[in-house]
């Protein structure tokens, strides 16, 4: 947490950067996209010499509906990438609030015993 902002960090304890943040928002839906291909082309290769290849194959095929998802999720992240990769620092920092001491009911107070039976 720096000044009262949580801070993206990675692994090794560094900060990321603005543009590297955005590169893996933007990456999220051709990743998901190259995995569903993968998977149907190795399920082709394997599973369909002798039998065709139907259109309910291709509309409940798991694969082929990791390809439509990584599609969409294309279609939703690369406008929020091009955001990301547009703001400073101090707009993508995800701020943490905390409540201060004094905000915090005391024991005994009418506040803390609320919703409470009284003994």
């Amino acid at each position: 947490m720096q000044n009262g902002r949580l801070v993206l960090t990675i692994a090794s304890g560094k900060t990321m950067s603005v543009q590297r943040r955005a590169l893996l928002i933007a990456s999220l839906g051709p990743v998901l996209q190259a995995i569903g291909l993968t998977w149907e082309a190795l399920h082709l290769l394997l599973a369909h010499w002798d039998t065709p290849l139907t259109s309910r194959h291709l509309l409940y095929d798991p694969a082929v509906l990791l390809i439509v998802v990584g599609f969409f999720a294309a279609a939703i992240c690369l406008p929020v990438a091009i955001e990301v990769a547009r703001a400073s620092e101090g707009e993508v920092e995800i701020p943490v609030y905390e409540v201060p001491p004094s905000a915090e009911p005391q024991r005994g107070s009418p506040r803390f015993n609320r919703g409470r039976a009284s003994r």
